[in-house]
């Protein structure tokens, strides 16, 4: 079975051309129109089943003129567009540069080929090569764009933003993308339920009119009860992305973090009980989908997968039998 890696490291090269305004970058979140343009052949790629309008996710000129379009940074929808955003990071407004990376075939998803021919073992990699150049930046307050400086309420926005766009993602198959995403909105959260502790022991630490400290202590124990929620359905969605890859093991270790939380997460059980199966682990993979059962009695999917586990159990165990009876004979 193929198991892919979901957050693969991928190096790039940025050569700046001409230099641009040193005073204007983009921040996290902004929009900002880019210029690019392909400077490789794309023929290898059309061979593998693939086109690059849908690995960078917008649609290029067939000309050699660079296309304009509008990104905003961080909320990237491919593994190519992804390594375009992580390179606008180090660029300046008006800064034209030569992004080039190399990449392995194997990483592009499979939601994104034209035809089934995508699978080539005589190619090891592929030299990609582009010209980059960002033309304007819609710039917001500091507050609104820089992480460290967004208020709880802010950052749980952008958690929410990066998590319906992760799920759009996922059922279309992009399941690479989808987990960035996922894990993207997970470091927002994070942030945000560090501030509300903050905020609620200095708040403890400081007098303050019995009033106001009610009126205070009860929105961010609200939102701190909303970030908790959220975490939970991250931490499951993260487990459904390996197990699409699967990395079952790391995807138990992400169901647990989420029943850690809720712990009658039906959806959690459920994948951790496929996780389990996937690991040949059938007695602990029967015990999850008969937890999620009794919180889901009519659910015909997890009563049809509690007999599929105890069929491939008992040839499992046959078949151990059978080996151990050859060994000792």
């Amino acid at each position: 079975m193929s198991i892919k890696k979901l957050d693969p490291n991928v190096d790039f090269t940025l050569n700046i051309l001409e230099k641009g305004d040193p005073n204007v970058i983009v921040e996290e979140g902004e929009f900002f129109t880019l210029e690019i343009k392909k400077l490789f052949d794309t023929s290898v790629l059309k061979s593998l089943g693939y086109d690059l309008d849908n690995l960078i996710g917008f649609v290029l000129h067939k000309n050699e003129l660079p296309t304009s379009v509008g990104q905003r940074l961080g909320f990237f929808n491919t593994f190519l567009n992804e390594i375009i955003h992580r390179a606008i990071y180090k660029m300046k407004l008006n800064e034209l540069a030569e992004l080039s990376f190399e990449v392995n075939p194997d990483l592009f998803e499979e939601s994104f080929a034209f035809t089934n021919k995508h699978h080539s073992e005589n190619i090891v990699h592929l030299d990609l090569k582009f010209q980059l150049r960002i033309t304007n930046v819609e710039k917001k307050k500091p507050h609104e764009c820089v992480i460290y400086k967004q208020d709880e309420n802010q950052l749980f926005n952008l958690c929410l933003e990066h998590k319906a766009d992760a799920n759009e993602l996922f059922k279309r198959s992009h399941i690479f993308t989808a987990f960035k995403r996922y894990h993207k909105s997970m470091s927002y959260l994070i942030i945000a339920n560090q501030l509300i502790n903050d905020k609620i022991r200095q708040k403890e630490e400081n007098e303050m009119s019995e009033s106001c400290e009610d009126d205070v202590f009860i929105k961010l124990n609200d939102l701190k009860n909303k970030l908790k929620e959220q975490k939970a359905i991250l931490h499951s969605n993260l487990a459904m992305c390996q197990l699409k890859s699967c990395s079952y093991d790391m995807a138990i270790i992400n169901c647990n973090k989420c029943l850690e939380i809720d712990c009658n997460n039906v959806k959690a059980l459920f994948r951790r009980a496929q996780a389990r199966t996937g690991c040949n682990d059938y007695d602990d993979a029967l015990q999850d989908y008969r937890a999620a059962l009794k919180f889901d009695p009519n659910n015909e999917e997890i009563k049809k997968r509690i007999n599929h586990v105890e069929s491939l159990k008992k040839t499992y165990n046959d078949a151990i039998s059978g080996r151990l009876k050859k060994f000792f004979s």
